[in-house]
């Protein structure tokens, strides 16, 4: 019994697509907004939720600017 539980969930792993939609994998997505902690272009990064309830969810991150890249110069 164990054994066709197993292949219905390999068959279920190989039909599922090679780049998925973000939502089918649980995801929302949002806007948020950047701000530089300072104005010379060094120092931290706020990234803020433009949605004030997720705010107010204490939902921001807060990086190093050397940690924090471009995902479109990366393809």
């Amino acid at each position: 019994m164990a054994h066709s539980n197993a292949q219905t969930g390999t068959e279920r792993w190989q039909n599922v697509p090679r780049d998925p939609e973000p939502e089918d994998l649980g995801y929302a997505l949002a806007d948020w907004e950047v701000i530089r902690a300072r104005n010379d272009g060094r120092g931290h990064l706020m990234f803020l939720p433009d949605n004030e309830d997720l705010l107010r969810e204490e939902a921001f991150i807060v990086a190093d600017a050397c940690s924090v890249c471009n995902v479109a110069d990366r393809i």
